[in-house]
């Protein structure tokens, strides 16, 4: 049975059928369903403020969307889903601290932000708990190997061992055999997107001819790097840029000012107004995303993903400014396709029929989100966007040939 014969689809959400809870924290002991028997209850450690809010208020909203309607068309196996929210402003350390207070509350799952970095107190916490926390949509693939955590770890994310494989096997389709690499120093993901492009580019008979990085951050200038990449003896076909908004937007932006006009490719974390905002009127820029609607000309005119546009607009009174909303309400379909029909009766429970769901109708198709070896989708149909003229434009979707081994202990891929 599909997400829409399950009478998810259309449902207009009323606000009686979400309970929101802004707590201080709790005196329960336990993650376990049976002190929570009257439903399903999940703990939000979302970003509302701070630099990953950008990356979480969307996904977090899209989430609440789902929940609503998950509710309203009964629940899962007549529970309804109870959610408190709090936000952790990016603090690494309040991150953790909220995570504690959920564990005290009782909590069955906990959502984590959009990033690894700051998962990671979250994580860890569950982890010890035995409560499964799943990234709303963190990218660095140790969020989900099982083994930098653990096995109460997930997350909602392809990963960038995906991203950053798909860009460079779409990349190398384009006949661009000849590839330089910017890469951002600032967090994981970026980290990681650099390193599987690296690798799979390599493995499809790409060539770097040269790498260079910069710190990130809000206020970054990359003269130095473009210098080299002006002195290159072997000039790259393009560059690919592993960063995230705005550090990646405005790196872009200050390459195109320098006169090089190569093109530039990045990973899903560039998707968005913001990079529009920042690159104005800058040409042949590409990116990998996980749907391209609304904002993308030439956006996809599946109707399940139009419908998901369009409930969320109606919810938050704007459409969504990058494809990274998706995530969130993908998500709660995630757990509400495993939860059906298993036994919950506590942490290692849930975790295990998390493990062993099958595939899960969404929006943008079928595809499968954990296994025993893998907490994170390996078969996401990734869009290729291109940036012209200010205008995000719909290119292709584009599937990796092959995702490499980098001897870095990552189940998901090769």
């Amino acid at each position: 049975m599909n997400w829409k014969s399950k009478g998810i689809r259309g449902i207009v959400a009323t606000g009686a059928a979400l309970t929101l809870l802004v707590v201080a924290g709790c005196s329960s002991s336990t993650g376990s369903s049976d002190d929570n028997a009257e439903g399903i209850k999940i703990g939000f450690a979302l970003s509302q403020s701070g630099n990953m809010a950008g990356f979480d208020v969307e996904p977090g909203a899209a989430a609440l969307l789902a929940v609503d309607e998950i509710n309203a068309a009964g629940g899962i196996d007549g529970k309804k889903i109870t959610v408190i929210q709090k936000d952790v402003a990016s603090d690494p350390e309040t991150v953790g601290v909220v995570a504690q207070e959920f564990l005290q509350d009782g909590v069955d799952i906990i959502v984590t932000p959009c990033d690894f970095d700051l998962s990671s107190p979250a994580l860890i916490a569950a982890q010890a708990a035995e409560v499964p926390a799943i990234s709303i949509c963190a990218g660095d693939p140790k969020t989900a190997d099982l083994t930098t955590i653990g096995d109460f770890s997930f997350s909602g994310n392809a990963g960038t061992d995906v991203e950053g494989s798909v860009g460079a096997s779409w990349a190398f389709d384009q006949g661009w055999k000849n590839a330089y690499v910017l890469q951002d120093e600032s967090i994981e993901y970026t980290k990681s997107a650099g390193a599987y492009f690296v690798g799979a580019f390599e493995e499809l008979g790409g060539n770097i001819v040269g790498t260079d990085s910069f710190p990130g951050g809000d206020n970054i200038d990359v003269s130095a790097q473009i210098s080299s990449i002006k002195a290159l003896s072997e000039k790259p076909d393009f560059i690919y840029v592993a960063s995230w908004n705005p550090a990646g937007a405005t790196a872009m932006k200050q390459i195109r000012e320098a006169g090089i006009d190569v093109p530039l490719v990045g990973p899903n974390a560039l998707d968005g107004q913001t990079l529009l905002d920042i690159l104005g009127n800058a040409n042949d820029v590409y990116y990998t995303a996980f749907a391209c609607y609304e904002y993308c000309s030439g956006a996809s005119t599946e109707e399940d993903l139009n419908a998901f546009v369009a409930d969320f607009s109606k919810e938050t009174g704007a459409g969504p400014s990058s494809s990274y909303a998706l995530l969130g309400y993908n998500l709660m379909l995630a757990i509400q396709n495993a939860l059906t029909g298993a036994d919950l009766n506590d942490g290692p429970a849930i975790r295990d029929a998390l493990q062993l769901a099958g595939p899960v109708d969404t929006p943008i198709g079928e595809m499968t989100y954990f296994s025993k070896t893998c907490h994170k989708i390996i078969d996401f149909p990734m869009s290729i966007v291109k940036v012209e003229e200010g205008k995000a434009i719909f290119v292709e979707q584009h599937t990796a040939e092959v995702v490499p081994d980098l001897g870095d202990g990552n189940p998901c891929a090769a």
